[in-house]
């Protein structure tokens, strides 16, 4: 989200959904996982909120991320585009999904659509 004449101007190339899915990140080379739930994704990225207020990641961190569920199963990269430590949430935007992570993670999206998935 970007701002323009003081006004918020919604970039993403994809919609958001609302959800709520638990997920680990972590900067990559470091043994430190950060839990915290999805409250929103796209297919270009997603916000997250964590449990902790002294967030351990700045704008630009690369960050792994990788979900398990049996609904939904995902691993890839990110990088943090904007933090608000004061609530715990952070903007990622996915730099490396492999073409697996994407197929899930789209299908998984249209569960709450009636759209067709982007792969058919």
């Amino acid at each position: 989200m970007t701002y323009g004449g003081g006004q918020p101007v919604d970039r993403r190339v994809s919609p958001r959904r609302d959800v709520r899915v638990p997920i680990n990140m972590n900067v990559p080379n470091t043994s430190s996982v950060i839990s915290g739930r999805i409250q929103d994704i796209s297919l270009g990225g997603m916000k997250v909120k964590t449990e902790i207020t002294s967030m351990p990641f700045q704008i630009k961190d690369e960050v792994m991320l990788l979900v398990s569920r049996d609904y939904f199963k995902f691993q890839g990269q990110g990088v943090i585009l904007w933090t608000s430590p004061t609530i715990g949430t952070v903007g990622i935007k996915f730099t490396r999904l492999e073409e697996e992570a994407r197929r899930s993670l789209d299908e998984f999206l249209c569960l709450f659509v009636n759209v067709p998935n982007s792969y058919r």
